[in-house]
């Protein structure tokens, strides 16, 4: 299969490339290689499009809105408009449940308005991704390096990495099904008990109080997540 993999080099989709490329053909675009998906050529004869692609993180998102609208959303439409008859997995965000709370959640909920009106997609509704190399500068990186300034009072659904590239791959299989799906653990974790030093707790308006994803659907396709809540 030829699969064109936006964001190949970013904290999933280089895991999911290195998984891919065994058996397939996966050509990557990255902005991080000169490749903006504004600018781009997309290449032809690709049989799946998987987008990651996009700027992600919501503290960022409320400092620079506008790069969220331009990568999030005028990207993707230039990509799906090229693939119009070319199916097409893309992270979108268990954030677009409450668009409101900050621009990152916004734009994943235009993003899945936006797929609506191209047919043959599917929005993966990713919850908290982890892994065993953290993502340089969030939740698990500072735990680790003993750099959070606060924790919150939040629970979250963290989805590791294996568990996550495993329903990618169940997605790909099955050509039949469209729209939105929420991906995750089924599992929540309160944040704070992930914490054991003295860390000072924050309510923090802009972001989700709880999440928790709905794998019922992932489940009936054979998803079985094998990581509940993250071991430290």
């Amino acid at each position: 299969m030829n699969i064109l993999l936006t964001g190949h080099r970013g904290f999933i989709g280089r895991e999911l490339h290195k998984r891919l490329e065994v058996k397939n053909l996966v050509i990557g675009i990255d902005l991080l290689e000169g490749n903006d998906l504004l600018t781009c050529e997309f290449p032809k004869d690709i049989d799946l499009v998987i987008h990651l692609a996009g700027k992600s993180g919501v503290r960022e998102s409320l400092k620079n809105p506008s790069d969220y609208w331009v990568n999030n959303i005028e990207a993707s439409k230039r990509l799906f408009d090229f693939y119009d008859d070319t199916r097409i997995l893309y992270a979108s965000s268990s954030s677009q449940y409450e668009p409101h709370l900050n621009p990152y959640a916004a734009s994943k909920y235009v993003l899945e308005s936006l797929a609506e009106c191209h047919g043959n997609n599917v929005g993966m509704r990713f919850h908290t991704v982890y892994n065993d190399n953290s993502r340089e500068g969030m939740f698990f990186d500072k735990l680790k390096k003993n750099k959070l300034e606060y924790v919150t009072n939040h629970t979250r659904d963290f989805l590791h990495m294996d568990d996550c590239l495993d329903a990618i791959e169940i997605l790909i299989k099955n050509t039949t099904f469209k729209g939105p799906v929420d991906i995750g653990s089924g599992h929540s974790t309160v944040v704070r008990e992930l914490v054991h030093n003295d860390i000072p707790i924050r309510n923090v308006s802009h972001e989700r109080q709880n999440t928790l994803a709905d794998i019922t659907v992932m489940k009936s396709m054979g998803y079985n997540p094998k990581h509940l809540k993250p071991i430290l």
